[in-house]
């Protein structure tokens, strides 16, 4: 082991209160007091650790010194990723710290004459909340969140995504809070104070889990700080100043039921500063290997000791190190050296030589380490920080797992492609000079890129003035002579100004004319190739314009005034599933009595039957399920066909106005006219809906151009509107009215973050009818411009989750109510409601006491509610942080069932 102590890191005799190395080993930083402010100050560890480095002129010693702060600086940390330095001190405020990309090296320092940055380090953010001196800092894990403690009690989580933004302040100390640590997976901070307790915290709601009172009893507030720390494996936690049979000692706090039955002892003094180093050693004991950590312990007797879990005795003590107390300790990333400061205003480094403490574990292993224990790995990101309690989830974890390995091994997974960075425009470096007539010079401006300000780019810009940056663009002179494009007149606005194009919004646009058409988004042509029609219930809807009535004009007797139909075409071919080829011929033949229209069914290309009508054919669609066709003529009659032969099933439906739309879905056929819709059951030839009148949509939606965008009937018979306004409706039998099951221009599902979920679904197939209403109202889309300070995207997201639900379940719809089933567990899990998801799995629980032979298993529309609750319980599985609610009822549902 080797000891250093470089004289030339001070703070000209001022106290250091705080040391951290850099990630990389490249940089030391220091804080502490200065003459008239406080100090932070970074070092080069290549002058500290190389000899020859240290006597080379041309090697700089003190890379930076800032002195922002208005008073003493009492902690500096690194964040894990190296990118940021966070300082924190008397003066009530925080500063983090990055490396400039634009260097301004070479500058004295402000009220020095000899003092010279190298680096230029400036201040990204500053966070003011504390109301009292800040003690400690320490970084989150993949440096989320960055917590505070001070002497106003109180420890702050910043959220380190949205500087200056305070994620959550923890209240429950009665003391001055003096230490602050993390846990290396994520699941607990730990906090140490002058009430004589040490408190650990939940991060998944910020709430005390335990709190650590006996050992610090008979515990002073005689030490400056309580910096404690917990080993890098996270089975260890260390406290700073205890006391054990009134000597004091470092307690060793073990995560397994937060028991303290071991002391780290040997100080005669309180000590100040615990630190583990963040690798896990391997060293050889006898004949076996065995994982270890490193720990070292600072006291106010100026001594500091070294400790190995797994040893009864310390590695070394090193006594009168220093003159004053120990204030701080810091690790490097290799484990083997050591950095400490004292209130001496002095520092030391401690060499380690592997044969004396053993070989640091690589990351790999450290991950299957953590893996075994935890059934997590601190690579993964923080989202994931809690630990997994419960051996079923682990076991439902593998199973799902093992069904994702089956599926990527039949289908390949498309990987998302890495973010390509977009070149910036080339630069010209060639500028156009040009004289007016009135003598002036005109210089066309060029583009010149910024650069930007990277700070994970730590390299500094050497400072140079050498012909290497000079600008490298040209002048060229044009010698022509150009008018000035400024005047005082009007008449200098070229004609085309003067004349804008007119656009007439009076020429008709053309309307999709099959159901399976969308209007083109923004990036995609205009012109697009009209699809095919997939299945037999999906048909072109003719759009009927409402007239918008007020309520008190609206009466029995009043008939709106519907858009006509437009005329028929004289012949037409038909496609469809039921035959090869359908072709009607409106108006074949004239007679005394009127016209005569045929009809000419084809298979495989031979005519396998003729009919004629006495009307023209209006609309036409096929019922596969019934081997139907049916047939809409001008004379407001319906005539259902059976399409092997063409007999005529029944005598013809007589409705009192035209035939609009016309769909058939299973036993169903649905029939719009200008004013009503009709439902029949055609296998059992029963009246379903009668002429419904379509008044009441015209009075939910005043004031708006209303004309129905699609209509469809479902596979149970419900008939299904929507509208141009995004707004859709069903009919229900039961409840002998209208139900709004949609609307895609309403103000919570515009702010809501979940209205693109229903893309997951198929919006081609009958079976989905939720979903393909919502594929026609997709063109309203909505734009979430306001800020959300109160929370309303969450609540309009949770709103529109449970108005999905209850429209599938009102239109009998099982696929889509148990997608949005699991959306909605989803949603609830994400934000940690564990209240309503309580509800909604006893309520797909159902009983759970009482006798087995009156225990009756539920249903929702055809599904168990146990076999839904089981896919919920999979879902839940999944989240660290609702792992007791699944314990509660993955216990229930197994003795039940």
């Amino acid at each position: 082991m080797i000891i250093l102590k470089p004289s030339w890191i001070s703070h000209n005799g001022m106290p250091i209160f705080s040391i951290d190395i850099h990630p990389d080993g490249t940089r030391l930083a220091t804080g502490g007091q200065g003459r008239d402010s406080g100090l932070v100050m970074l070092w080069n560890t290549a002058a500290v650790l190389d000899e020859n480095s240290e006597n080379d002129e041309n090697v700089p010693k003190m890379l930076c010194q800032v002195d922002s702060h208005l008073a003493s600086v009492n902690c500096v940390r690194w964040s894990h990723s190296g990118k940021f330095l966070a300082s924190g001190g008397d003066d009530k405020i925080i500063m983090v710290w990055t490396l400039s990309k634009y260097p301004n090296s070479g500058n004295i320092v402000f009220g020095t004459k000899n003092i010279v940055n190298i680096e230029t380090w400036k201040c990204m953010f500053t966070l003011r909340s504390h109301s009292g001196d800040i003690l400690d800092l320490a970084w989150s894990p993949h440096d989320s969140y960055l917590a505070s403690c001070s002497v106003d009690n109180t420890i702050i989580i910043w959220d380190a995504q949205k500087f200056p933004s305070i994620h959550k302040v923890l209240s429950g100390h009665t003391g001055l809070v003096k230490g602050v640590s993390w846990d290396p997976i994520g699941k607990y901070i730990s906090s140490q104070s002058d009430d004589r307790t040490l408190r650990i915290w939940r991060t998944s709601d910020w709430k005390t889990d335990t709190i650590v009172t006996t050992p610090f009893k008979d515990c002073g507030g005689n030490t400056s700080v309580l910096r404690h720390s917990w080993s890098p494996d996270g089975q260890y936690l260390v406290s700073a100043h205890a006391m054990n049979n009134n000597g004091p000692v470092a307690k060793v706090i073990e995560r397994d039921g937060w028991t303290y039955e071991k002391d780290y002892v040997g100080h005669r003094k309180a000590v100040n500063c615990v630190r583990f180093s963040n690798s896990i050693m391997e060293r050889k004991v006898g004949k076996k290997s065995h994982h270890m950590c490193l720990c070292a312990v600072g006291s106010r007797d100026t001594n500091v000791s070294v400790w190995q879990t797994g040893l009864k005795r310390p590695v070394v003590v090193l006594e009168s190190l220093f003159q004053g107390p120990v204030l701080d300790l810091s690790w490097s990333t290799n484990g083997l050296n050591l950095y400490a400061c004292s209130y001496d205003g002095t520092i030391a480094i401690l060499i380690f030589d592997p044969k004396d403490i053993g070989k640091a574990l690589s990351n790999q292993d450290k991950n299957i380490i953590f893996e075994k224990m935890y059934g997590i790995s601190p690579l993964e990101r923080h989202n994931n920080n809690l630990l997994i309690e419960n051996p079923a989830i682990l076991k439902m974890n593998g199973i799902q797992q093992s069904e994702v390995q089956e599926v990527g091994s039949k289908k390949e997974i498309k990987q998302p492609s890495p973010n390509v960075i977009k070149p910036l425009p080339p630069i010209l470096k060639k500028q156009i000079e040009t004289r007016t007539s009135d003598g002036r010079r005109r210089i066309t401006p060029i583009f010149i890129p910024p650069t930007p300000d990277n700070a994970e780019e730590i390299n500094v810009l050497p400072f140079s003035s050498s012909s290497e940056c000079k600008s490298q663009v040209v002048v060229e002179r044009v010698n022509n002579i150009i008018e000035p494009n400024i005047s005082n007149s009007c008449s200098n606005f070229s004609q085309e100004s003067q004349n804008p194009t007119i656009i007439d919004s009076t020429i008709p646009r053309s309307t999709p004319t099959s159901v399976l058409q969308i209007s083109p988004t923004r990036g995609e042509s205009k012109k697009r190739p009209e699809p095919v029609a997939l299945i037999s219930n999906l048909f072109s809807t003719k759009k009927i314009k409402f007239n918008n009535l007020e309520e008190n004009e609206i009466s029995s007797d009043v008939r709106p005034n519907f858009g006509q139909t437009t005329m028929q075409k004289r012949k037409f071919t038909i496609s469809n599933l039921c035959t090869d080829r359908v072709v009607v011929e409106n108006d074949k033949c004239k007679t005394i009595n009127g016209t005569i229209s045929k009809m000419k069914v084809y298979s495989n290309n031979l005519v396998a039957w003729e009919r004629v009508f006495s009307s023209s054919v209006v609309k036409y669609c096929t019922n596969k399920t019934l081997s139907l066709i049916v047939v809409a003529l001008s004379d407001c009659t319906i005539h259902v066909i059976g399409s092997k032969n063409g007999s005529l099933i029944c005598p013809p439906y007589v409705l009192s106005s035209l035939v609009t739309s016309i769909s058939s879905n299973n036993h169903y056929l649905l029939c719009m006219t200008q004013n009503s819709l009709s439902v029949w059951n055609i296998y059992k030839q029963e009246c379903v809906l009668h002429e419904e009148k379509l008044n009441t949509l015209v009075c939910s939606n005043k004031n708006k151009p209303v004309n129905v965008q699609k209509c469809m009937l479902t596979e149970n018979g419900t008939s299904i509107i929507t509208l141009t306004t995004g707004k859709s409706y069903m009919f229900s039998i039961s409840a002998k009215c209208w139900m709004m099951i949609g609307d895609s221009g309403d103000s919570i599902y515009s702010n809501s973050s979940q209205k693109n979920k229903h893309n997951g679904l198929n919006k081609t197939s009958g079976k989905y009818p939720l979903s393909v209403m919502q594929a026609y109202s997709s063109k309203y889309k909505s734009n979430l411009d306001f800020k959300d300070t109160e929370g309303i995207s969450e609540l309009c997201s949770k709103s529109f989750l449970e108005q999905q639900m209850s429209a599938a379940l009102a239109l009998e719809s099982d696929k889509e109510y148990k997608y949005w089933l699991m959306a909605y567990v989803s949603f609830l899990i994400e934000r940690e409601d564990n209240d309503r998801l309580r509800h909604l799995c006893q309520d797909l629980l159902g009983v759970s006491h009482g006798y087995s032979s009156h225990k009756k298993v539920e249903t929702i529309i055809g599904m168990s509610k146990h076999e839904l609750l089981r896919e919920v319980l999979g879902i839940i599985a999944g989240s660290r942080s609702t792992q007791r609610l699944f314990t509660e009822f993955h216990d229930q549902l197994q003795q039940m069932s």
